[in-house]
């Protein structure tokens, strides 16, 4: 099977579980796109909960550039992000070159993350205490 015909099928079943999932779109590679940028370019690094819509694990990562696009990170497209969340407090490691000196829990401040997710635009977005949820579809 050539490359070419193999993206297009992961195209089609993408869609194919979009259209079967969810009713309304809110995102687009464009606004994604000026998300990741805009908040790279005001804080060092943004750490993000994240769930892909053909899974229903919650990962947890960090952005510190945005990606080329289309992808939200390198091989996940942005079409595969169900919603992305910013946590007010998460655990990651002490030193990402030493793993093996454990982890510890780290704050960001979602008041001013928030404050720029409202610079950028509109975005459908549940916003709490403890975290500001960013949804792709629903």
């Amino acid at each position: 099977m050539n490359m070419s015909k193999t993206i297009n099928n992961l195209a089609d079943k993408i869609e194919e579980i979009i259209s079967k999932k969810f009713k309304s779109s809110y995102m687009s590679n464009s606004k994604w796109d000026k998300l990741l940028k805009k908040l790279t370019d005001i804080f060092e690094e943004v750490h993000v909960n994240l769930k892909l819509i053909y899974d229903e694990k919650v990962e947890q990562t960090y952005i510190d550039i945005p990606d080329i696009k289309p992808f939200f990170i390198e091989p996940i497209l942005y079409k595969e992000v169900e919603w992305i969340e910013f946590p007010s407090m998460y655990e990651d490691y002490i030193s990402r070159d030493n793993l093996k000196a454990g982890k510890r829990i780290y704050s960001q401040d979602i008041k001013k993350i928030l404050k720029v997710i409202n610079l950028i635009g509109k975005f459908k977005l549940d916003s709490k205490e403890d975290c500001i949820k960013i949804y792709a579809y629903k």
